[in-house]
């Protein structure tokens, strides 16, 4: 499991060079995690800060800074906030740096944040505690607010079911050469940058449900919405008790407050409203064909996916190819939830991805499959599908990268130039 701020160890110092002319002042620095795993990540920093084999302290990139005396640096270099490389909410971007390592055209992206150990020790003030890092440096995952939903929800994000969230390839650099020393044959797939979807149909007392969810809420199914309430002749609205901060209805002509239980007899005003997530589900076709497949195969499914489109914000990023189309569900992975937990149905089963989307008649990312005999061979591939996208007119945020016909692997590879900062 990846930590998000981790003690690690310096393996190598690169020189970077500019027109031929080594830099000054800036290197790259490599190193392993504490488990002694090789790290992919490159960070560029200062020279003479480091050296091979001493300790540092490492944030991984998309994780936020809290405004402390530690970060300062980063969040107003100088103290101008204006100066920041950081994203929203002091979010850790990519930094693009016009460099080269020797031999090389291609530009270093700087990923993540060094610092020294005896900086991270001063602001704590105690020795290093490596399981509680991240909560002591106020470090957090970042999370783009949720768009296109009415707000009505079942509940939270089930239990049964993980969260789709791919482990950036670079932090497991060990694992995939591990895997492909195996000779497995691999899978990448274009990562779309939208909402994550998972439209679920499990049995429970005997009888076949369907579900539909957002990345942390499980949605109503009947998205309507109470507006109002009728007694009589008394009309209520939403309000908010501003003493007590309790959910409720008033009516303003006899300036009277009502909870939630108090209007259960009242006759509802109600209005249909829209949830990307749940429409989406219903006219691509997914909820009804879904259904019927699990019934006939004794099957429990849940079917992952990212919605895009006009209105799904995504990242947030300008360079969204499909930020201004037309909104659609794209699959991206089907899961077994048989044994009361999602498990990823791969390719050697026949209630696979692709089988299962072109029977619904859905779109799904489709696979290049290939098998390489090292991982720098992987990550050139994945960078040439960037190139070809860019080629074409678009900029990808990146691609997942999994083991077609096992669960051993499953990671996502990052286009670097999507979300930089120069």
């Amino acid at each position: 499991m990846v930590k998000i701020v981790e003690v690690v160890t310096i393996s190598k110092l690169i020189p970077i060079y500019k027109d031929c002319d080594e830099a000054n002042a800036i290197q790259v620095a490599k190193f392993s995690f504490a488990d002694g795993s090789e790290c992919g990540f490159n960070v560029v920093c200062q020279k003479g800060l480091y050296e091979v084999g001493s300790k540092a302290i490492y944030i991984q990139p998309d994780y936020c800074l809290s405004d402390n005396s530690l970060f300062n640096s980063f969040i107003s270099p100088g103290g101008d906030v204006k100066k920041s490389r950081l994203g929203k909410q002091n979010r850790i971007r990519a930094i693009k740096f016009n460099f080269q390592f020797s031999g090389s055209s291609d530009t270093i992206y700087s990923n993540g944040i060094l610092l020294p150990i005896s900086e991270v020790i001063d602001f704590i003030g105690d020795s290093i505690d490596d399981e509680n890092l991240s909560d002591l440096l106020g470090v957090h995952k970042y999370e783009e607010p949720e768009t296109g939903g009415s707000g009505l929800t079942a509940g939270d994000f089930p239990g049964f079911m993980y969260k789709t969230d791919e482990t950036n390839a670079l932090n497991l650099v060990s694992h995939i050469k591990k895997v492909i020393d195996q000779g497995q044959e691999l899978g990448i797939t274009i990562k779309r940058d939208g909402s994550s979807h998972t439209t679920y149909f499990k049995i429970t007392d005997g009888e076949f449900i369907s579900g539909v969810c957002s990345r942390g809420q499980d949605k109503k199914m009947e998205q309507i919405l109470v507006t109002n309430y009728i007694n009589g002749d008394d009309e209520y609205h939403r309000y908010i008790n501003p003493e007590t901060k309790v959910n409720g209805w008033f009516c303003d002509d006899k300036s009277c407050f009502k909870t939630n239980d108090e209007v259960i007899n009242f006759t509802p005003v109600t209005k249909e409203v829209k949830d990307s997530w749940v429409e989406l589900a219903k006219s691509s076709g997914l909820l009804d064909k879904g259904l019927e497949y699990c019934k006939e195969n004794g099957i429990e499914l849940a079917f992952r996916g990212e919605i895009v489109g006009q209105g799904l914000k995504g990242s947030g990023n300008k360079l969204n190819p499909d930020s201004n189309n037309k909104q659609k569900l794209v699959l991206f992975g089907v899961d077994d939830l048989s044994e009361g937990f999602s498990k990823r149905v791969n390719y050697s089963s026949i209630h696979n991805l692709k089988f299962l989307s072109n029977l619904f008649d859905i779109e799904y990312t489709e696979s290049v499959v290939v098998l390489v005999k090292t991982y720098e061979e992987l990550i050139e591939i994945c960078e040439n599908i960037f190139k070809d996208e860019k080629s074409n007119g678009r900029v990808i945020e990146g691609v997942v990268v999994r083991t077609m016909y096992t669960n051993d692997l499953s990671c996502k590879v990052m286009n670097f130039e999507y979300d930089s900062k120069k």
